[in-house]
């Protein structure tokens, strides 16, 4: 017999999740994003920071977990807004789905749960969600019950590199003037510092903690004197960096690599993997060195050591940019997703939303308003946010 809980106690996570083995293998949509640890390690950090409560859907047949959904209600202004645990840290959000199941029954009963209990929530606001996923395509699906209640939206892009085992078909995918500046770098390195190059990764759990601390350190000197000072300058936000760390280097999922010049490390890159995908999520370079572009020479021999080690994807993570492209990546797109509750309240919500959405709107509303008072707010905010102070 299929039925639904909604849990409001995060411990209950530790209880009903599988082991992260199983729930590869056995869940549609797994990615590294969707890792018990990596999801405790976000609820610590964010529960530090804004007033957050659990709020996760179990399905069961009969005894047996079949399905989880964690979320989170937050409060934002007068709307209660539920949203996937792990937001704005991951790039892949995507509810556990048993293979062993249609995905529209489970996501079925799953909504019409949620639905039951709509006076706990306005909307939901589900970003990040990769528009190949089963997760997207059941809920694009047009006879999928509440559909009217649920709008999506193009959100960002995720390049990915597929991989060969064969390094040269590899390499062939690659811009020729991109990789041949990079090998000029290598070999300028070389010859205006002597010595060697070695690429690195940890492979024991005493080295996380001393190449994370490099890491740090990089970060905030790279981003130290711009207008956009590096986040790791705060205790609380290397802590949890830290803790994912290890937290993924027990499950083998830990990617951690560097590249060093005899005794100096010049750059560090902090990844993950689920043993068939790399994903490159942060790295940091040592100024001293940033005229030979550190952070390309390292992805140049994580990609050579990616494909030695039978990698099938190196996942560059959301964001558009030039240099992404010219490693031979295919784009992928990602989809943010809203339902409503269908209460009032929710639809002038959406309304609102919607409108400020609109391009033509934004150009004649909204950026001349931002330009002359709010700065650098973002403009989706500068609207609604005093429209919904007055509800």
């Amino acid at each position: 017999m299929l039925h639904v809980i909604i849990h409001k106690q995060l411990s209950i996570l530790e209880e009903i999740f599988p082991a992260w083995e199983v729930s590869k293998q056995e869940f549609y949509d797994v990615t590294i994003f969707q890792e018990l640890g990596w999801l405790l390690n976000w609820w610590r950090y964010k529960s530090n920071l804004v007033d957050i409560s659990p709020y996760i859907i179990e399905i069961k047949d009969g005894t047996k977990t079949i399905g989880i959904i964690p979320l989170y209600r937050v409060e934002s202004f007068f709307y209660r807004v539920l949203k996937p645990i792990g937001a704005d840290q991951s790039d892949y959000l995507m509810p556990i789905l048993s293979k062993k199941y249609p995905p529209e029954l489970l996501l079925k009963l799953a909504l019409e749960k949620i639905f039951d209990d709509k006076k706990s929530w306005d909307y939901i606001d589900w970003g990040d969600v990769p528009e190949d996923s089963i997760f997207a395509r059941t809920l694009n699906y047009k006879k999928m019950k509440y559909t009217k209640l649920i709008d999506s939206y193009k959100a960002v892009t995720c390049p990915y590199l597929y991989l060969d085992k064969d390094i040269e078909i590899t390499k062939s995918k690659m811009n020729k003037p991109f990789m041949k500046k990079i090998l000029y770098k290598e070999r300028k390195i070389l010859r205006e510092r002597g010595g060697e190059l070695t690429f690195s990764k940890v492979m024991k759990e005493e080295e996380i903690e001393p190449i994370m601390n490099i890491f740090f350190k990089f970060h905030c000197e790279r981003w130290e004197k711009t207008d956009t000072p590096s986040k790791f300058r705060f205790k609380e936000e290397k802590e949890h960096a830290l803790q994912s760390a290890k937290s993924l280097f027990k499950n083998n999922s830990l990617y951690l690599t560097y590249l060093s010049h005899e005794k100096d490390i010049v750059v560090v890159d902090f990844g993950m993997t689920d043993q068939k995908r790399l994903y490159l999520y942060l790295h940091a370079i040592n100024i001293k060195y940033s005229r030979y572009s550190p952070g390309n020479l390292l992805l140049y021999h994580l990609i050579l050591q990616a494909c030695e080690e039978g990698y099938e994807i190196v996942d560059f993570l959301r964001g558009e940019e030039d240099y992404k492209q010219k490693w031979g990546t295919e784009d992928k797109l990602n989809l943010k997703y809203r339902i409503y509750n269908g209460s009032i309240k929710s639809l002038f919500y959406r309304l609102i939303y919607r409108t400020t959405r609109k391009s033509h709107f934004v150009k004649k509303y909204i950026k001349p308003f931002a330009m002359k008072v709010l700065g650098n707010i973002e403009p989706s905010k500068m609207v609604v946010l005093p429209i919904i102070s007055l509800l």
